[in-house]
């Protein structure tokens, strides 16, 4: 019998179906190996809530090592930065190669500062939420001091910074340890370059409008981000934020090492995609999540999608190991997004519709814990 050797590259919210569905029913014939630089894989949607202090950290995250002892699958702890298709070999950071039969990539991207001096050096980038976490961690150990920081700026105005900047409020003011918490000495500010929630219904909008407002957080709208120094963030418009410490939520790029690969990408960098999830370039390479779009069906860079592509995913190369035909996915146009807002209360929204409440926080932490239970489950 031929082996055949899966490989997948990246261990983001795809993959760790693929891991579950191999598991449940491995395919004879086939090695499966996964590269991933971290061993356990964080879950972007609970982010907000453990910068909240609602979850530890380690219940955000999902034990690959253990998936893929499960599975049968080969563990390797590593970075890759190319493919060499005429040879059918991934390279790792390390200087090896890895063969491969058939290959899938989920590595997530990273986050676009380029334009923004000074963000590498003094900012607190979201991802890679491997290092974000002990930072952020650390900066609540020196805030809470007497002496400690009080000036905190979050850049982005998406989904990601709205939650964060009232993530970190709740944190902060929960730690205080004076009676009056009205009496709050940090200062928030949101600095929200296209504005709030700009894929988002206009309702959904005006509530989140009223969170910043309500927690007092100054928003700055129709203005960016361009340096960021140890003491202040210098706007386009010249004007100039005291900040102690800021965190960017703001866009994100494809891995660099993708321009190499010869396969087809879009405008921003991101491997262009069939609706079979397979490359345009080449049959036996598929992809997932937010490092890759399907052209004829692009979505926004959400953790839904790349959750509503894993079984899909699993399915394909399983089928494409059998030499099978593949079926188009055609992703869903109105998908439910929940935005929480740092004290357990969150906006929920669906197409035009939105609304805001403790019910739909409640809904996203049962979807959320569901989610890790169903992949941490012993």
């Amino acid at each position: 019998m031929t082996i055949q050797h899966l490989v997948l590259v990246g261990g983001g919210h795809a993959h760790v179906f693929v891991l579950e569905a191999f598991a449940c029913a491995p395919l004879p014939g086939v090695d499966i190996t996964l590269v991933t630089k971290e061993p356990m894989a964080p879950y972007s949607g609970m982010l907000p809530s453990f910068v909240a202090g609602h979850y530890a950290l380690d219940e955000c995250l999902i034990d690959l090592k253990r998936l893929c002892r499960k599975a049968g699958v080969r563990f390797i702890e590593g970075a890759v930065n190319g493919i060499d298709r005429e040879t059918r070999s991934v390279g790792l950071a390390d200087g090896s190669t890895l063969p491969y039969t058939v290959l899938s990539l989920d590595v997530g991207i990273t986050p676009d500062v380029d334009e923004m001096a000074g963000a590498h050096e003094y900012a607190l980038l979201v991802k890679p939420v491997s290092t974000f976490a002990p930072k952020w961690q650390a900066f609540v150990d020196r805030a809470v001091r007497p002496s400690g920081p009080r000036d905190i700026v979050v850049i982005g105005g998406g989904a990601a910074g709205v939650e964060l900047v009232l993530a970190a409020r709740n944190r902060l003011t929960a730690s205080q340890s004076w009676p009056d918490r009205r009496n709050d000495p940090f200062r928030y500010t949101l600095v929200a370059g296209a504005g709030i929630l700009p894929s988002h219904p206009p309702r959904a909008q005006r509530l989140a409008r009223a969170a910043l407002a309500e927690n007092q957080i100054t928003l700055i709208d129709n203005d960016t981000a361009v340096e960021i120094a140890p003491n202040q963030v210098r706007l386009r418009s010249g004007r100039a934020i005291p900040c102690d410490t800021a965190i960017v939520s703001t866009k994100a790029q494809a891995p660099g090492w993708f321009a190499g690969t010869g396969l087809a990408r879009t405008a921003g960098g991101y491997l262009a995609l069939r609706p079979t999830l397979q490359t345009l370039t080449d049959d036996d390479i598929f992809a997932a999540g937010d490092c890759a779009t399907v052209i004829e069906h692009p979505r926004p860079k959400a953790g839904v999608f790349a959750v509503r592509q894993g079984p899909v995913l699993a399915h394909h190369l399983r089928r494409h190991l059998q030499t099978g035909l593949l079926d188009p996915f055609i992703p869903q146009k109105k998908f439910l997004t929940l935005v929480s807002l740092g004290d357990k209360t969150a906006i929920a929204s669906r197409g035009s519709f939105a609304a805001a409440g403790r019910w739909a926080w409640i809904l996203k932490d049962w979807i959320d814990r569901r989610f890790m239970t169903r992949f941490n489950r012993p």
